[in-house]
């Protein structure tokens, strides 16, 4: 692509077309800030925040295109304040350079006309050198940190300024209203092992685990939502942390390719901590019930976002909702006390879309009232 190509494509996705801009578990409206640290707008008096909730996005086809068209249409009717995608950015390999087409055609182009901030995480595709996702080529998603910082990247939605790393939204720097915790699972799950010892578990998984308890424990955020891209829990195909994969392991060398070390990580960063617990990796959603070894945290995964899959297991852990084979997106609108949830299926082949599941939650957390 030449530069003037990209001067072209770019200009014309910064100034194209923005969108215009209830009980306890057991069982919208308009206007938006697309500042992540802002004031959240006021309902009654009460504080809030939107979101969509959206992963292994990255195919530039027909289902990512139809998701982010419901997306538009939701937030349009509903509002939203920023998007989280739980990984698998750029299928199947993802990029080999900053300057990879693959940031233009699997994600500024289907979202050009979503104009808010969007936090992503790692997945194993973006982090491998085959269409199988075996995650040795940590390389490859490092590419995915530098477009975030590149003068030459189409938009400025793309927000990934680590492998993993915090974001804090609304509130005071003291005391955010909420505050995103995104962990890089790859190293700590991949198929394979990457040769480069930089992302051992000595070198890269044992240090990341210290520094997000470190930055977990310390936070006073009224909010917190951890992200990643791995399932802690999944009725899905890949399962769950500390049995993934159960059946193809034999075709795995990955020293951690079960998942329970990465399972320990989740537990000891986040157990009695976080209030959600965003992840992708199976193509499908579910909202799965908490767990107790991570405490009260609503666990939900969202991987529907231009792919599907079946639910493979639907007794292998309790849920509130589970959908397989259409694709979808979540969308969360936080409150001081309570959270209100719903699931969109969008139809992978015509692009109808639907509201499948919503409820009215509590707080799982107890906090401090907010200043």
């Amino acid at each position: 692509m030449t530069m003037d190509r990209r001067r072209f494509l770019r200009n014309l996705l910064v100034s194209g077309a923005a969108v215009p801009a209830l009980s306890a578990c057991g069982g919208g409206s308009s206007g938006s800030s697309t500042t992540p640290g802002g004031d959240q707008p006021m309902l009654g008096g009460e504080r809030r925040l939107r979101f969509l909730a959206i992963g292994d996005t990255g195919t530039g086809g027909a289902g990512q295109t139809y998701v982010a068209k419901a997306m538009e249409q939701v937030m349009a009717a509903q509002g939203a304040d920023f998007v989280l995608v739980t990984g698998d950015n750029l299928y199947e390999e993802g990029a080999t350079s900053v300057a990879d087409k693959g940031f233009l055609d699997k994600f500024e182009l289907p979202y050009q006309n979503i104009d808010l901030p969007f936090f992503l995480c790692l997945g194993n595709h973006d982090n491998a050198c085959t269409p199988l996702g075996g995650g040795s080529c940590n390389k490859r998603g490092d590419y995915q940190v530098e477009y975030h910082y590149s003068e030459q990247r189409y938009s400025r939605k793309w927000n990934m300024p680590d492998r993993y790393y915090t974001q804090a939204f609304g509130g005071t720097p003291e005391q955010p209203f909420m505050e995103l915790f995104v962990v890089d699972s790859n190293p700590l799950t991949s198929f394979y092992d990457d040769p480069d010892p930089a992302y051992s578990w000595q070198n890269f998984g044992e240090p990341q685990r210290k520094l997000m308890q470190q930055w977990v424990h310390s936070s006073r955020a009224h909010w917190k939502i951890a992200m990643s891209h791995v399932p802690y829990v999944s009725n899905g195909k890949h399962g769950n942390a500390g049995n993934l994969d159960d059946g193809l392991r034999w075709l795995f060398t990955g020293k951690n390719a079960d998942g329970r070390q990465y399972k320990h990580f989740l537990e000891s960063c986040f157990a009695n901590q976080a209030d959600m617990l965003f992840t992708g990796h199976d193509h499908n959603m579910q909202w799965l019930e908490p767990r107790p070894a991570l405490g009260p945290a609503e666990i939900i995964l969202t991987g529907a976002g231009a792919k599907t899959d079946s639910i493979k297991d639907a007794k292998r852990n309790p849920v509130r909702f589970q959908q397989g084979g259409q694709c979808g997106f979540v969308w969360v609108e936080l409150y001081e006390e309570k959270m209100w949830v719903q699931f969109y299926n969008v139809d992978p082949k015509k692009g109808h879309y639907e509201l499948a599941y919503e409820q009215v939650c509590a707080k799982p957390i107890m906090a401090p009232a907010l200043a």
